[in-house]
């Protein structure tokens, strides 16, 4: 049930102060470098202009070239490397092995033996360089191989810095390390590794996330933790199982983006499990007065915590979470495993026309697919570089539709900096870049890529078919559809057309997931059956078949097998056709409701009126309770048009601590707080409504009026992806809103006034 807030202005209640990505603060000019620990690097040199920095050239255009315009076509695939986080453990310091790394210098470093095993794919490692003494870059790649066109640290004369590097594991169990030019000393962290993931268990599978923010110390943020800045020699623990998309449980170690500002001194920042020892290794090191970003890789602590420790100065920190790794207690279906390729530059604008990012401006690269990425990806390594910067700027990252809050690269002007990125991917496998002041070139270098464990996403289902095939069937004889039979009360088309070898048949039958492709080979052991047509392929179409309802004031989904600790969803907010007097219709994102029983509530929409003198477009949080249903809170600083896309966003903190987020994803404002909230969130819904009077008004349903059809897209939510269920809006027995098929989360579904479905979008 949704009341209307009282009148056309209501109040609002507890607004937070929501700030941007994180700003960027340049050193004001050349810093001498502070001694180095033999234990820790500390951050040192300047944020002058950086001359070079990223390979270019010739070969560089060239590789830049083959990549950019993603005409090199990848096939399906289903990864197989899970991670295994480790204490992180310090592999290598030239500084007490007399290794520097001399201009065209390359180092090769064993990472087989002791924590990571021999039959390991890929290391993640936390690579800092420093006493540097040109402008230079690191590559880091497999050991045995060409060296590639890429980079993965940039400095400039007297600077260190850190990031965090996932490279294939190359011959011999070795890595190696390239410096271009100057001499540099290279310190190198083991953070964990990938390797197949072992029989029975699903632990070390990831996650991908919409990126969110889950601290930003600063005051005034509206963030967790705000406010608690880190003194020297502080710790800070940081909630992250249960926030920002993760689960309370399962999480066995978490992807963050961590950036420190507003930096007083020459420090460094080490991330581990909260209730651990520190592990003698950094994350971050900076010089005082710098902003600087690094991906850490971390373990989550028993209490579902990370720990952050600043030894000198003052600093703030600002935490994204981008993802995150299972313990194997549960496997979610966007759960995926890494597979490494060859290091490949993907895209690199300094050699492309127009593609330079100009402030406020977005570029869109197809990933999936591409330069050895399989076209069913759904998260890619990559290193992310800015370069040719002229202001203070960042990129943020992420997989399309509304932008996240949060940053993956930031710099000063004239600088080039580097981050690696997990990229989540969207529906169509590409990614999204967003640059905020300024103009910057974007240089994208791919390391591997995520691959569902299953095509389709969802659990196996399994179909039933006849094997005997014509026994006149040859290569290239078109199709032929056997007697089939399904489970589950799902729909199989099953057709044979001779094109491709692969896939194993047992005893006739073949489990699959969501709509794909099984091919059989007579020459693989089980297929013998279909001797005569060597090459025979199984196409699936599958339809899951929600159950649907009737109800007297919603119409949309639900999916209804809870708890659930977050849901997400975005909106087209329609127009009211021909409406009389006091009309009205409501489009809403939230939690609770929808089982029978659970008179809770906790959602964030948009309301249609005509009333007010006048047709009014609402935004509107609203708590409801089994023992207060008061009207709906009017959310007065976002301005709402029709033909507006809208995205709602609901999500547990921590506890009773929950977030509404309400974005016009057209005008880009935006409304955030959290509130506290202690419903059983069985449901999570996506619901066009009827909505309410409130107390004042006599209550009861408005008259609801015809209005033009709406999409939901976009839609995400923590928590199992069962019981889904279509809501029909029926009174006095007159269908008067109608869902479309359910096509997925990414493309969600369409809504309609009347008694007819509209398409699916």
């Amino acid at each position: 049930m949704h009341r209307l807030a009282a009148g056309c202005a209501g109040v609002l209640l507890g607004a937070g102060l929501a700030l941007g990505a994180v700003p960027v603060q340049a050193a004001a000019g050349p810093t001498r470098l502070p001694a180095a620990s033999a234990l820790e690097v500390e951050h040192g040199g300047s944020t002058l202009e950086r001359v070079g920095g990223v390979p270019s050239g010739p070969a560089a255009a060239a590789t830049a070239a083959a990549g950019s315009h993603d005409s090199v076509e990848s096939p399906l695939a289903t990864a197989t490397g899970a991670y295994q986080a480790l204490s992180p453990s310090r592999l290598l310091d030239t500084r007490t092995t007399g290794q520097t790394l001399a201009a065209n210098g390359s180092l090769n470093l064993t990472v087989t033996g002791g924590s990571v095993p021999a039959g390991a794919t890929a290391v993640a490692l936390n690579v800092t360089a420093t006493d540097t003494t040109a402008s230079s870059y690191l590559s880091v790649y497999p050991a045995g191989q060409t060296r590639p066109v890429l980079s993965n640290l940039n400095w400039v004369a007297g600077e260190t810095v850190p990031n965090l590097v996932i490279v294939p594991i190359g011959s011999g169990g070795q890595v190696t390390f390239y410096n271009y030019q100057g001499r540099a000393d290279v310190v190198v962290d083991l953070e964990g590794y990938f390797a197949p993931e072992p029989s029975g268990t699903t632990a070390g599978s990831y996650v991908p996330l919409t990126p969110a923010r889950i601290t930003d110390t600063r005051p005034g943020s509206g963030e967790p933790n705000s406010g608690d800045t880190l003194a020297p020699g502080s710790t800070l623990d940081v909630q992250v199982a249960g926030v920002g998309g993760v689960p309370v449980t399962g999480a066995g170690a978490a992807l963050l983006n961590v950036t420190v500002t507003d930096t007083t001194s020459s420090s460094f920042l080490a991330v581990y499990p909260q209730g651990t020892a520190y592990p003698g290794s950094s994350n971050l090191n900076w010089l005082g007065g710098e902003t600087v970003a690094n991906r850490v890789v971390v373990p989550v602590g028993t209490s579902g915590e990370v720990e952050l420790f600043n030894n000198a100065g003052s600093t703030d920190v600002v935490v994204d979470v981008d993802g995150y790794f299972t313990n194997g207690s549960s496997t979610p279906t966007t759960a995926s495993l890494f597979s490494p390729i060859t290091p490949v530059r993907v895209l690199d604008t300094r050699n492309t026309t127009g593609q330079t990012l100009g402030p406020g401006a977005t570029l869109t690269q197809a990933m999936a697919g591409v330069d050895g990425i399989a076209s069913n990806a759904s998260a890619v390594v990559t290193n992310v570089t800015a370069t040719d910067t002229t202001a203070a700027s960042f990129f943020t990252v992420y997989p399309g539709g509304t932008m996240p809050l949060a940053s993956d690269v930031n710099w000063g002007p004239g600088q080039t900096v580097p981050n690696l990125t997990v990229a989540s991917l969207s529906g169509t496998g590409t990614m999204d870049v967003y640059n905020h002041s300024g103009s910057a070139d974007l240089v994208i270098d791919a390391f591997g890529y995520f691959a569902p464990e299953t095509s389709g996403g969802t659990e196996p289902q399994t179909v039933t078919f006849s094997t005997s095939a014509p026994t006149d069937a040859q290569v290239g004889d078109g199709s032929y559809t056997p007697a089939a039979t399904a489970t589950s009360g799902l729909s199989a088309t099953i057709t044979l057309d001779a094109t491709s070898t692969g896939c194993a048949l047992a005893s006739g039958v073949v489990s699959f997931t969501s709509n794909g492709t099984c091919v059989l080979d007579a020459n693989q052991p089980g297929n013998a059956t279909y001797a005569a047509a060597p090459q025979v392929q199984q196409s699936f179409a599958v339809s899951g078949g929600a159950t649907s309802i009737g109800s007297s004031n919603w119409s949309g989904y639900a999916v209804t097998s809870g708890p659930y600790s977050s849901v997400t969803g975005t909106f087209t907010v329609p127009s009211l056709v021909d409406p009389p007097a006091n009309v009205s219709v409501s489009e809403w994102v939230g939690i609770d409701g929808a089982v029978a029983g659970d008179n809770w509530v906790i959602q964030a929409g948009v309301d249609e009126q005509q009333g007010c003198g006048s047709f009014c477009v609402i935004p509107w949080w609203e708590i409801i309770t089994p023992s207060d249903e008061a009207p709906a809170t009017e959310i007065t600083d976002v301005t709402v048009d029709a033909g507006d896309e809208v995205t709602v966003t609901i999500n547990q903190v921590s506890g009773t601590t929950w977030d509404i987020s309400l974005t016009d994803d057209t005008n880009r404002q935006e409304f955030s707080n959290e509130f506290l909230y202690t419903g059983p969130a069985t449901s999570a819904e996506w619901i066009v409504e009827d909505p309410s009077g409130y107390a004042g008004d006599g209550g009861g349903l408005y008259p609801f009026s015809d209005y033009t059809t709406t999409t939901f897209s976009d839609l995400g939510f923590t928590g199992a992806e069962a019981g889904l269920t279509e809501v029909i809006l029926i009174q006095s027995g007159e269908q008067l809103s109608t869902p479309s098929a359910w096509t997925g989360l990414a493309t969600g579904f369409a809504v309609a006034y009347g008694d007819v479905a509209p398409p699916p979008p």
